[in-house]
């Protein structure tokens, strides 16, 4: 199975290679995104701020539409979760806009939301067996994604305010919580996603 990381300005690139890594051997970060690549998984990391990595994508931009669109799972994760939607409170530029909306600031409970978290999973999905109800994962962000209720598939509880924490619609799957620094629980939604995407 091929997977590729998109270095795209984000940070923390060792930590989600090295633990993708360890579950797929043809796992690559890569600084430029062929259209014409047999992808099965892109990866959009991390840890960062959406005005830089708005200019570092937008080159990109109509290429990973293209491939979300010719079947490559497009996974998100923190930053590039915020990446799917067309703007954000936190800068300037423009995401993706594979998922309508605006990124906005934690206006309620701890901010920022850091540290674990447990996390409800509220709607079965192909990648999460209905028999999961919950898990404690490792969250570090001050902006959550819009609460919509057709794509949200989990949810932690941060000061009574519910942030999404696993947003999926289509071929783009978004983690708000860093899955690589979530220990068993993190590997276990890695391995669900991947054993999947091999079918």
């Amino acid at each position: 199975m091929k997977i590729r990381i998109y270095n795209y300005g984000a940070s923390n690139l060792y930590s989600i290679f090295s633990a993708i890594k360890k579950l797929n051997d043809d796992t690559k970060v890569v600084e430029e995104l062929e259209e014409s690549e047999n992808l099965n998984i892109l990866v959009l990391p991390g840890v960062g701020n959406f005005s830089q990595a708005s200019k570092s994508i937008k080159k990109s931009r109509e290429k990973i539409l293209n491939l979300a669109e010719r079947g490559t799972l497009v996974l998100g994760i923190c930053l590039g979760l915020h990446m799917f939607y067309e703007e954000s409170e936190e800068g300037e530029g423009e995401g993706l806009g594979a998922l309508k909306g605006k990124v906005t600031k934690i206006k309620k409970g701890k901010v920022p939301h850091m540290g674990w978290s447990y996390t409800k999973f509220v709607k079965e999905n192909v990648f999460f067996p209905k028999d999961i109800e919950g898990e404690w994962f490792y969250y570090a962000h001050s902006y959550q994604v819009p609460y919509d209720e057709r794509l949200v598939y989990a949810f932690a509880e941060n000061g009574g305010n519910k942030i999404p924490a696993v947003v999926i619609d289509g071929n783009f799957f978004g983690l708000q919580f860093h899955p690589e620094k979530s220990g068993k629980a993190g590997r276990k939604v890695l391995e669900n996603v991947f054993t999947v995407i091999k079918r």
